[in-house]
């Protein structure tokens, strides 16, 4: 049960965190921001879809 709060609920709150850190390093001036700003990005797509594919694998069980 453990396993499925985190990815039911700290997942999704690490992705709202990831978005946020990624919009604030897209709004920076300086150029050394954005790869951070996709690190975010790409951190944020995954914490924010890893539910989705449980929640289809348990579907389909």
């Amino acid at each position: 049960m453990a396993a499925l709060g985190f990815v039911f609920v700290m997942l999704p709150c690490l992705a709202l965190v990831s978005f946020t850190c990624f919009a604030a390093c897209r709004a920076q001036r300086r150029t050394a921001f954005k790869p951070l700003a996709y690190v975010c990005l790409t951190v944020g797509l995954a914490a924010a879809l890893t539910p989705v594919g449980v929640a289809i694998t348990l579907a389909t069980l």
